[in-house]
């Protein structure tokens, strides 16, 4: 008997744990509050059907251009997915602080179009399993700089900064850089940043129709 309940309640916690990881990988924040919803995109989420992608509720993408030194391989088909779609779209670059600021820009600038009808580009700062680097703030906050300056040329306007708790928490960018401020932060209005946020991305694992992975969802500020 007692071994029957043990599995029963076992079985009850399998299912619970299947319904809580299914809502959470379709959850994303009510659109009666944040109208205007989109993705991120890159490589490692695979096949994208654009089209199917707007049809479900996508207002917006930015598309990985690249990550550190490495240009993503299907920025040229998502970039170009997203624009035949009909929307509104722009790059993202994964900042590295392993790897040299100059070198970053060159893979950035040579991957993404000038492009007068694309959002503005976003910077994205957080730390890697890939990079145990971890320079003064005084460095960090000059290698920023270092890359927003030709990008920014580059597209004609200010990049957007997507910044992490844990990479704010070290090195307080929001404090030095002013910059529109994208937060990050799982299901709950974040709260980390010096300013106001334009962007949050809410759901890091989102699974929605016509992506073949699951995809970063984020909302505008209303």
């Amino acid at each position: 008997m007692r071994h029957r309940l043990i599995l029963g309640a076992l079985a009850l916690l399998a299912i619970a744990a299947l319904v809580a990881w299914r809502w959470s990988a379709g959850w994303h924040p009510d659109e009666k509050r944040f109208a205007v919803q989109g993705l991120t995109a890159s490589a490692s989420n695979g096949a994208v059907d654009w089209g199917m992608v707007h049809a479900r509720g996508a207002d917006f993408a930015f598309i990985t251009a690249s990550t550190g030194t490495t240009r993503d391989p299907a920025f040229e088909a998502n970039w170009n997915g997203a624009h035949a779609a009909g929307l509104r779209h722009g790059a993202l670059h994964v900042f590295s602080l392993c790897e040299p600021t100059a070198d970053q820009v060159i893979a950035y600038l040579t991957t993404v179009p000038r492009a007068a009808d694309a959002l503005p580009a976003a910077l994205a700062l957080d730390f890697t399993a890939d990079c145990d680097a971890r320079p003064t703030r005084a460095q960090v906050l000059t290698a920023i700089r270092g890359f927003l300056g030709p990008a920014e040329y580059h597209d004609g306007r200010p990049m957007m900064l997507r910044i992490s708790p844990a990479f704010e928490d070290e090195y307080r960018v929001s404090e030095a850089i002013v910059r529109p401020l994208w937060a990050t932060r799982r299901f709950f209005e974040p709260d980390y940043l010096a300013r106001p946020w334009r962007m949050w991305q809410a759901n890091p694992a989102r699974t929605i129709d016509g992506v073949a992975n699951p995809v970063a969802w984020s909302v505008a500020a209303q």
